[in-house]
């Protein structure tokens, strides 16, 4: 599912970057740059006094310059992909290989001739325009780097498989257009393009070509220029390939044990643990003592809750996410958002919509009140007879258990409607669910009826529910039942509250001095309820007679913001 996500993701960041067309023109230009690079050794051959060349300068050197300038222009290539997604640090390179390329080219210019043009009075001054793409190129790059400003980004499987099919492309066509163009005194050898192809892959497989025995210096420099190629394309491949592993391997479980850390400072509710989820990713401020875990979808940056720091760096930390969002050409938007911090969203550019409240339930009032009245006393009564027992089951859970509750799931998800969701919800994972007590309600018969899992809250003397799922035979209010026994339970061990979660669009719109917003929502509340139960979920958690709190979507860039941020909500719960 991460590397879907990935692969979304890195294909929408390309569509943004089309969209800003004169970073994917600069792109483009040092594509061909780089490309023009590799080709250029290929057509140039020394002029017609090599050896009053080689009293000035020894052919060795001249030949190590047409590598580098070969090198070059593999790295522009590689390079013109990070452009493409607007990195400072590809930007910095690009400029200076871009230089070093044209210094090599200028340093040529008045000993070269391409030849298999070298009978054409027309084609004499040809060699002169080599240094064109280098000239363009650094042009374009200068005109255009306030646009390169992506200090980073998440390294995916996905960017590193179009780095290693570009390397593997570049060397193929480098090494087919080499063979072919090939004057027959190299190698005594006139080639075609079918034998060019094959001989480039015998010598990239290492199979190598003992047929073939150079006959000019320039041969014996063009099988080496493409065993060079070959290995600075394996050496993309490599670092490309390990990039991603590193991140994570290496730097996203110190980055989860350090938001770790800080949420547990300063985490506030029952919806900080899922910023720990693997699909989100961690801003840091400069003191780290401040995260935010977002998820960048559509080119909207996704906040789950508020952002976490102590009070007075709260609004730095906004505002320099923002600017980080900015640069990387993502619009931000803070979703299930509490209503403590909404001036400070204000304050840093944002707009605030309700989206929902949610519900938290007084233990003691439920134990003492709810529970007696007769939507809970008559389901204890009916289950305790029938004998229903919920049975409470702590780490480490046994294999067998394991797969009862699995099964419960598995028919859960079958029942219309079901699926599993992300990002603000977890999802059934037999490893994480190791890490947490588990309440399982068996029948008179132990059959295993329905499960949920106990999960942390941040707000002290809070606990709270991630799952709650049950069999399509469960009897109807079992999951009343459970719930009821549960609050009991959790009420005996010394919790003071517990979490429901978001009632989605609840409570929105129903003022008429709400905003436009917020009755727009409303209508949406009301016409897709039909297909949502949104209201059915509200209903059913009322019963428990919760405390309600409002929760917020924080977004910018208007009506048109508002609705981006929507659509790619929607689409980052689904993955």
């Amino acid at each position: 599912m991460n590397d879907k996500f990935a692969k979304t993701e890195s294909e929408q960041q390309a569509k943004r970057t089309k969209r800003d067309w004169p970073v994917f023109a600069v792109a483009t230009i040092t594509l061909l740059s780089g490309l023009a690079g590799t080709w250029e050794p290929l057509l140039m051959r020394l002029s017609s006094h090599p050896r009053l060349f080689n009293t000035l300068v020894p052919y060795e050197l001249y030949h190590l310059s047409n590598s580098l300038t070969l090198a070059f222009g593999y790295l522009l290539i590689f390079l013109s992909i990070n452009l493409y997604q607007r990195k400072r640090t590809a930007w910095w390179i690009a400029m200076a290989l871009s230089s070093l390329s044209l210094a090599l080219q200028i340093a040529r210019l008045g000993s070269e001739h391409i030849h298999w043009l070298e009978n054409q009075a027309w084609a004499l001054d040809l060699p002169s325009y080599s240094v064109a793409p280098s000239i363009v190129a650094i042009a374009a790059l200068s005109l255009t780097r306030k646009r390169f400003t992506v200090k980073s980004a998440k390294d995916t499987f996905f960017t590193a498989t179009k780095v290693i099919i570009t390397a593997l492309l570049a060397v193929i066509i480098y090494g087919c257009l080499g063979f072919f163009l090939l004057d027959t005194r190299d190698f005594g050898v006139n080639f075609e393009l079918d034998q060019a192809l094959i001989h480039t892959i015998r010598e990239l497989t290492l199979v190598g070509n003992p047929d073939l025995a150079a006959k000019s210096k320039f041969g014996h420099w063009f099988l080496e220029s493409l065993s060079l190629s070959g290995m600075l394309a394996a050496a993309a491949a490599v670092v490309s390939a390990f990039r991603p592993i590193r991140y994570k391997l290496l730097t996203q479980p110190l980055e989860h044990e350090l938001a770790s850390g800080i949420l547990d400072q300063y985490g506030r509710t029952a919806l900080d643990l899922f910023k720990l989820l693997p699909d989100k990713s961690f801003f840091f401020n400069s003191d780290k003592d401040g995260v935010i875990a977002y998820k960048t979808c559509l080119g909207v940056a996704i906040v789950l809750g508020d952002a976490t720091a102590p009070d007075a760096k709260l609004s730095k930390l906004v505002s320099d996410f923002k600017s980080f969002a900015h640069d990387n050409g993502w619009q931000v938007a803070f979703l299930q958002t509490t209503p403590s911090y909404i001036e400070i969203y204000k304050q840093n550019g944002f707009k605030a919509v309700k989206v929902g409240e949610d519900g938290v339930v007084d233990l003691e009032k439920f134990i003492s009140t709810t529970i007696n009245k007769k939507t809970f006393k008559s389901s204890i009564k009916k289950f305790d007879k029938d004998g229903f027992v919920l049975h409470k089951y702590t780490p480490p859970l046994a294999n067998a258990l394991l797969d009862e509750v699995q099964e419960i799931s598995n028919q859960w998800l079958a029942l219309p409607g079901r699926r599993e969701r992300g990002f603000s919800l977890g999802q059934f994972n037999r490893e994480e669910l190791q890490h947490n007590d588990l309440y399982v309600l068996r029948d008179k018969d132990g059959k295993a009826l329905a499960f949920v899992n106990q999960i942390r809250s941040y707000c002290p003397g809070e606990v709270t529910i991630d799952m709650m799922r049950h069999t399509e035979s469960a009897p109807n209010s079992t999951m009343d039942f459970l719930f009821a026994k549960l609050l009991k339970e959790l009420h005996t061990e010394g919790f003071k509250s517990f979490s429901l979660g978001l009632a989605a669009l609840a409570g929105v719109g129903d003022d008429p001095k709400d905003p436009l917003e917020e009755k727009a929502l409303h209508q949406v509340y009301e016409h897709l309820n039909r297909f949502f139960s949104y209201k059915g979920l509200r209903s059913y958690k009322e019963k428990f007679e919760p405390e309600w709190e409002a929760r917020y979507l924080i977004y910018e860039g208007g009506p048109p913001g508002l609705v981006k941020a929507g659509l790619a909500i929607a689409k980052a719960t689904e993955e």
